[in-house]
């Protein structure tokens, strides 16, 4: 089978397709012929070796987020059959209830062997069947983008018609924020730096749309569209930008941090921070028995992910650019 893999030391430069052995599955396994994967971010810093403690073996198969056909089940596995359309886990022992320790180390694509290739075996606990109305390349937006998207507004941020949310950017996270928020009847603030991508942020629904490279005023904005008194909700992308989500915040606001893209360091002005009776969230993406919850509202609601762009598989090379460069709107889908 294929694969795409790290070959011999970290770097863009060092991914490869390589011919691997299809894998025989565990009892408690089963396998997946994979249609589709989507690209993370955390894919890029990986693959760059900048995501914490790597210690696997080279080669090393990438990707974290998979969707396809189950073709194989093993002995001992319950709810699961031939022919079930799954998308993977990515906390794998993270069931339910509150994030312990040790649901770090089971992770496919970080610590764990990855999923880009054309079979995969995972345990059948890491197994979340696809919604009903999506396909497998829709579907794999899902198991990270989507459920941290969820995590954010519903499990943490608690959004609820009539609240105004801010979200940064126009990546797969904002973009699910961007579709969540609008099925709880929220109004959607997004910013870009990038016209063509707030052309579509209105498209699906934005109520406000802020280029702040262009707009010096778009702080001044926001407050003005929320009567000057700040978002309930700010999706904070960057990492390193609480302060400025302080600026616009309203009273008793809520922060929640899903991504770091302008660093893992900042400053914190603890004043206007109390003063904002502010709360900060962070995510960790999302239980299976939230990510149950979502699909049944994807289903209810009949919510389609958002794909920028579809690559082939030969094409996967440039399917990483394409998300290094910041040139996608929503996912980048490679399929298999």
């Amino acid at each position: 089978m294929k694969a795409i893999v790290v070959e011999e030391s970290f770097g863009l430069e060092n991914i490869k397709i390589q011919e691997l052995s299809k894998p025989t599955i565990k009892d408690n396994e089963v396998l997946i012929k994979v249609e589709a994967g989507s690209l993370n971010y955390l894919d890029l810093l990986v693959v760059k070796g900048k995501f914490g403690k790597q210690n696997f073996d080279f080669p090393h198969i990438i990707g974290t987020n998979i969707a396809g056909r189950v073709v194989e089940v093993g002995t001992h596995t319950e709810n699961i059959n031939v022919g079930d359309l799954v998308c993977n886990h990515y906390y794998q022992t993270w069931q339910s209830g509150v994030f312990k320790e040790g649901n770090n180390d089971a992770r496919p694509g970080t610590y764990l062997k990855g999923l880009f290739s054309e079979y995969t075996a995972l345990p059948a606990y890491a197994c979340v069947p696809i919604p009903s109305n999506l396909s497998t390349t829709e579907a794999a937006a899902l198991p990270i983008a989507g459920l941290t998207a969820w995590e954010a507004l519903v499990t943490e941020g608690k959004l609820i018609a009539g609240q105004t949310i801010l979200i940064k950017g126009t990546g797969g996270v904002s973009v699910f924020a961007l579709q969540f928020a609008k099925m709880l009847g929220a109004k959607a603030i997004v910013t870009s730096s990038a016209d063509e991508k707030l052309e579509k942020a209105n498209a699906l629904g934005a109520n406000v749309t802020l280029n702040y490279k262009t707009n010096s005023n778009w702080k001044q904005d926001v407050l003005a569209e929320t009567g000057g008194q700040g978002v309930d909700l700010v999706l904070e992308v960057t990492g390193a930008d609480l302060n400025e989500s302080l600026d616009y915040l309203a009273l008793n606001g809520k922060i929640v941090v899903s991504g770091f893209l302008s660093g893992t360091k900042t400053n914190l002005d603890i004043l206007t921070f109390m003063e904002r009776k502010a709360t900060i969230f962070s995510t960790k993406v999302g239980s299976k028995a939230s990510f149950i919850d979502m699909n049944r509202a994807i289903e209810i609601n009949n919510i389609k992910p958002f794909i920028g762009k579809i690559f082939p598989l030969d094409k996967f090379k440039e399917a990483f650019d394409h998300l290094e460069y910041g040139k996608h709107f929503g996912k980048v889908i490679i399929t298999f």
